[in-house]
């Protein structure tokens, strides 16, 4: 739980960050209401990397995340729940679940640990964690990206740049990988998440993928709108050059 003061502060900055991005944040903020006394240290918020979407996930009692997700839950584990909701949809995702039988090979050959299992009553997304502390953990975490994003389809050029950022960004913290599965389809992309991320090499990122957005400008007064110096990077691969990203923001 948290203060009333609190929750008006974090929940007022993604008000102040639609606006700024001209984004309208009205149905996401009346999504996050209900959950407002959740809303604290863990409250982040995700925009893509063309400025024009939001979304928020905060962890709440499952109890809480029922009444909101509906039966669906049932299929996925734990008492505490990270909830991520943008104006008409949501995720939930559990860091106590166990990675399932039925997981697909790819979840398996990318190796790492299972950090959570998301679900959206559709969709399963499977977030693994991969340490990078020294030399050999690390060329083995760029081989199987590497061998599960050829299995994806992913673009050579992307394969490329994947493996470069992650050696840059990487810097011996773990990094997590992600992968999609609805029914027995596994979607052509794979997720690769850096944290701390300062600010300069996300402008490079988004400069050299998505220079069209104009986004790089804004990077700034983002950063002051949500009072953060770093943010959690998603490179998201696939098999259309140029990849997509997501930028992630805690607003503690």
């Amino acid at each position: 739980m948290t203060t009333t003061a609190t929750v008006a502060a974090e929940l007022g900055r993604i008000a102040s960050l639609g606006n700024l991005l001209g984004v309208n944040t009205a149905r996401l903020l009346g999504r996050l209401t209900p959950l407002a006394t959740y809303c604290g240290k863990d409250l982040v918020v995700t925009m893509s990397h063309g400025f024009d979407a939001l979304s928020a996930t905060t962890t709440v009692p499952r109890d809480t995340a029922r009444t909101l997700c509906g039966p669906w839950l049932d299929a996925l584990a734990g008492d505490q729940l990270s909830l991520q909701l943008d104006a008409s949809s949501i995720t939930a995702y559990s860091d106590e679940a166990a990675l399932p039988d039925a997981a697909p090979e790819v979840v398996r050959q990318l190796g790492g640990e299972l950090a959570s299992l998301g679900y959206d009553g559709t969709t399963w997304t499977y977030v693994l964690e991969h340490s990078n502390s020294d030399d050999t953990l690390l060329a083995g975490t760029l081989a199987r990206m590497d061998a599960v994003a050829d299995k994806l389809g992913v673009t050579m050029p992307q394969r490329l740049i994947a493996t470069k950022l992650h050696r840059s960004l990487s810097r011996g913290a773990p990094t997590r990988t992600s992968v999609r599965v609805k029914g027995n389809t596994v979607a052509p992309q794979l997720a690769i998440s850096w944290d701390r991320v300062e600010w300069q090499p996300v402008g490079s990122m988004l400069g050299g993928f998505h220079p069209q957005q104009g986004a790089i400008g804004q990077l700034p007064r983002i950063a002051r709108t949500c009072e953060v110096e770093e943010a959690t990077v998603d490179l998201i691969l696939g098999p259309s050059d140029p990849p997509a990203m997501r930028i992630a923001m805690r607003l503690a």
